[in-house]
């Protein structure tokens, strides 16, 4: 698959390759600067840093992004690197995949979070194989429950600590 970059408004989402994985594990932003983009001090997050090893073995095994990895949020007007964003693997046998994401603290509330997400949601809906995107976030973190309400998602489970989301892809008529 040719993997493209995809593009909003505002923004530019590039998948992690394996050697800006390999870099970021690094401590280093060698391989992400030599694509002429600059790094929020603040990126990659905490929660970025313990998933790295993830995509690294991901990608180890292809070589190359499928998609369903994570990708980059790079503001256009800085060309620097806020937040990321991505799958939790490929679609499994029912066509289901799973959201994640995060930006830097200083980038939260500005409708960066709406633009990515949805803008990642509409590709993985192109991809014939994706039939529902899922997600889940913390009960009490109500920003995240607004922007996966306000791209679509609609709520199917919850329990103590998490509410469980879901977008189903519509049936070609």
């Amino acid at each position: 698959m040719d993997l493209k970059n995809i593009q909003t408004i505002r923004l530019i989402l590039i998948p992690i390759t394996l050697e800006i994985t390999k870099s970021l594990m690094d401590g280093s932003s060698n391989e992400v600067e030599k694509l002429g983009i600059k790094i929020d001090k603040k990126w990659p997050t905490d929660d970025t840093k313990d998933i790295l090893p993830i995509i690294y073995e991901s990608l180890e095994n292809d070589k190359v992004p499928s998609g369903f990895e994570v990708w980059m949020i790079i503001k256009k007007d800085t060309m620097k690197v806020i937040g990321d964003i991505g799958f939790h693997g490929k679609p499994d046998e029912k066509g289901e995949v799973e959201v994640g994401y995060g930006l830097v603290e200083s980038e939260r509330g500005k409708g960066i979070g709406f633009e990515a997400l949805k803008a990642i949601t509409n590709w993985a809906i192109s991809q014939k194989n994706v039939r529902i995107i899922k997600a889940e976030c913390l009960i009490d973190n109500k920003p995240s429950a607004r922007l996966l309400e306000k791209v679509g998602m609609k709520e199917f489970n919850r329990d103590q600590n998490l509410i469980y989301w879901e977008l189903i892809k519509p049936v070609d008529k």
